[in-house]
């Protein structure tokens, strides 16, 4: 049954960045303009998990409200030898031009809701909110190279003290 619901999580993730991808024609610039699609994906690491350190992956969406605020879905995983986590939640991004770079580097603080489902030893399922910062760098008018810090609160309890409650988590990706 956890891996069931681990791929359905996965499953739903990979459609909402396949539905807002090129293959729709939403998506073509890495731009934050009112109106636009963007996408992204991130490898790195997610600390105090209930199994340790974990290898991350997330999956991202945004779409601009404004030039510089945007909403969409975050999809993070979690992986260790023993266990999987995943992670789903609604983000709110604020993107803030940084000086003297062109408009090709930005600071994006962001914050959101949702929930997290971990199978280590006991499988359990809570609310989650991921919060922090990260910098984006416009490589090209269509693909930029991202860094994020993200701080995950929540209530994950996998049983024998296997519980946490902050999950720092620090990535490295691209948007387009």
């Amino acid at each position: 049954m956890t891996r069931r619901i681990w791929l359905v999580m996965l499953t739903i993730g990979v459609s909402l960045v396949l539905w807002a991808s090129p293959l729709r024609g939403l998506v073509g610039a890495a731009e934050t303009r009112e109106g636009t699609w963007t996408a992204g994906g991130a490898i790195g690491f997610l600390g105090n998990t209930p199994d340790e350190t974990a290898f991350a992956f997330n999956l991202n969406t945004d779409r601009f409200v404004d030039q510089n605020f945007s909403l969409g879905p975050l999809l993070q995983l979690g992986f260790t030898g023993d266990m999987a986590q995943t992670g789903l939640s609604g983000q709110a991004k604020y993107w803030i031009d940084l000086p003297e770079t062109g408009d090709r580097a930005k600071l994006v603080l962001q914050a959101g809701v949702g929930f997290v489902h971990s199978d280590f030893r006991q499988s359990d399922t809570s609310w989650l909110i991921p919060f922090g910062a990260g910098l984006d760098y416009a490589v090209t008018p269509k693909v930029s190279l991202t860094s994020t810090f993200l701080l995950n609160f929540t209530d994950l309890n996998t049983g024998g003290g296997t519980g946490t409650s902050v999950m720092p988590g620090l990535t490295f990706g691209v948007r387009f």
